[in-house]
């Protein structure tokens, strides 16, 4: 079942500012054990906290108070909610250099498609949100979601070890999972009874 997120989980925007900082440490420490890297990427297995925290955020930033407004936030931003059978990233594609980073992006269209969640020789082919990139040009940031059927969810919670494989002509990846993120994320999947 996915979790859902309501009007009364996002704080007014004067409110919600008065504690920013507060609330950025708390996620900014969600953040840090959620997320794994390779060279290239990083991927943040988004859950309620990380989700609410960038509705409060966009909410803040952009200073709005009509709850319609504050609701149309909530529907786009809960597609990022994972669900009992579905692991959500969100993968930033990374580049120290910004110049470097804005020549190799044409070389990464489509990347987000060769994206594969691996345990003990399972593998989850990624499902990437849809029109995040152009057929020139490769957005820095993409949403995948790993779903599980319920034979994947069993051999998953006996998985000894999990990554995130990019398998790209150029930029062929992994980013390893360490275990105490994997066993929260065994905790969130879970299989039919």
């Amino acid at each position: 079942m996915k979790e859902t997120i309501s009007l009364r989980d996002i704080l007014p925007y004067r409110e919600y500012g008065l504690f920013r900082g507060e609330h950025n440490s708390k996620v900014i420490q969600i953040e840090k054990h959620r997320r794994i890297s390779s060279r290239h990427f990083s991927f943040l297995f988004e859950n309620r906290d990380t989700v609410i925290n960038q509705i409060n955020e966009m909410v803040y930033l952009e200073k709005i108070t009509d709850e319609s407004q504050i609701r149309e936030l909530i529907d786009v931003y809960s597609d990022l909610l994972p669900s009992s059978d579905t692991l959500s990233v969100s993968m930033f594609i990374e580049f120290e250099d910004y110049d470097i980073m804005v020549k190799e992006l044409k070389k990464l269209v489509g990347v987000e498609k060769d994206v594969y969640f691996i345990f003990d020789g399972h593998e989850i082919r990624g499902i990437p949100e849809e029109n995040r990139s152009t057929e020139s040009l490769e957005a820095t940031l993409q949403y995948i979601k790993f779903k599980f059927d319920d034979s994947a969810a069993r051999w998953f919670h006996n998985a000894a070890g999990a990554s995130i494989v990019v398998r790209h002509t150029i930029y062929g990846e992994e980013a390893r999972i360490p275990p105490d993120l994997l066993n929260s994320l065994k905790e969130e999947i879970q299989p039919s009874a």
